[in-house]
């Protein structure tokens, strides 16, 4: 009994001091992150900036960043037609439901990597400018100009692959090289909502229309890295940019976004990092609201482009994700009973099964 007595003693004291310790640690609930003024470069706040980690589908800045310096530079057009192949078709993950042998424009093919996250949209743009392998060359290339001395990119669109990562500070300097270079990119990764083939996409930076000012830019997500994200709100004449990478759920990582940016906007990052109780509410939703002229409408763009949803994600040739609860455990079941009966599946279902096994995990959002 005495020993009882001594260790609930000893939890009483201890414990107090732990939940203080952790509230009181001055950190986000996420891998790493940095936040900096974009007309002055001051930077307001930094967690672990140089931790290296898999950049997820924020890579498509950099790929989108190119195409504008090969429409500045005059080798491009908006308007020029790119024809998509097969291997764009076939990209797992997110996708912007590209079908292979359709033309689309330049134009449609960046509207699908800012708002639906589109890996096929950049295997397109890739294999349009001279093949994937030459344009991961100039992607590296670009970084080592910007002085992304820590930033190595293996894919055009960020899916999964050994070797490619990236750190906050390397964000950093790429999302206010792209936005000063080429502000108008903005009118893309502020469209809300996509429709290609059908399939009604909606922008996976679900802080559009949510926290006040909130303008751009990319979303991310892979196993390895958890949730990313480069944001950038303008609220009066002042601009700020928020790299905010590793959050455990995409709910986590948008609260924390959504608090680093108004703390830098008030000037109380100091204050809010003392006080914050980094261990509360982290994943408790954020309230979206969708905007949309018909009802119908919404229900196909919450039904089809959910795309944020990565662990539900299947592919059929390049069609839009399957992304609700009930229709992943719909197919788990299916997949479950297939496994018990003869073979004899069609080969576009077993290309489908194929493609989502091998990018299980990769969404990229």
């Amino acid at each position: 009994m005495r020993r009882v007595i001594f260790l609930l003693m000893i939890l009483c004291l201890v414990g107090p001091k732990t939940a203080f310790s952790a509230r009181q640690s001055g950190k986000l609930p996420v891998k790493a992150a940095m936040v900096a003024e974009y007309g002055s470069g001051r930077v307001l706040f930094t967690q672990d900036p140089d931790k290296r980690i898999a950049p997820a589908s924020v890579t498509k800045v950099m790929t989108m960043y190119l195409v504008f310096d090969a429409l500045a530079a005059g080798r491009a057009s908006l308007s020029d037609k790119v024809k998509v192949s097969r291997r764009a078709d076939a990209t797992g993950g997110s996708t912007m439901n590209l079908r292979a042998g359709e033309v689309v424009t330049l134009d449609e093919l960046m509207r699908g990597m800012a708002v639906a996250s589109g890996n096929d949209a950049a295997v397109a743009i890739a294999e349009h400018f001279g093949g994937v392998p030459h344009w991961v060359g100039m992607m590296n290339e670009k970084a080592r100009e910007l002085g992304m001395t820590s930033t190595t990119f293996k894919t055009p669109n960020g899916l999964p692959a050994p070797g490619q990562l990236t750190t906050a500070r390397d964000l950093m300097k790429l999302a206010t090289s792209y936005l000063r270079r080429y502000p108008q990119a903005l009118r893309y990764h502020s469209t809300t909502e996509i429709n290609h083939c059908g399939a009604v996409h909606g922008n996976t930076n679900r802080l559009l229309g949510v926290c006040e000012g909130v303008d751009g830019i990319k979303t991310g997500y892979v196993g390895s890295s958890g949730y990313n994200i480069i944001a950038t709100a303008k609220r009066g004449d002042t601009r700020i940019i928020a790299v905010v990478l590793g959050g455990r759920t995409k709910q986590a990582r948008n609260n924390a976004t959504t608090r680093i940016l108004d703390a830098s906007f008030s000037g109380s990052v100091g204050s809010m990092m003392a006080a914050a109780d980094t261990t509360a509410d982290d994943d408790a939703p954020v309230r979206i609201s969708h905007r949309h002229g018909r009802k119908g409408r919404h229900m196909k763009a919450l039904r089809v482009a959910d795309v944020e949803r990565h662990a539900k994600i299947g592919a059929h040739r390049g069609a839009s994700a399957r992304l609700e609860a009930r229709d992943a455990g719909v197919k788990a079941g299916r997949h479950a009973k297939a496994k018990s009966t003869k073979a004899g599946k069609s080969h576009s279902a077993s290309r489908a099964q194929d493609k989502h096994h091998k990018k299980a995990g990769a969404s990229g959002r």
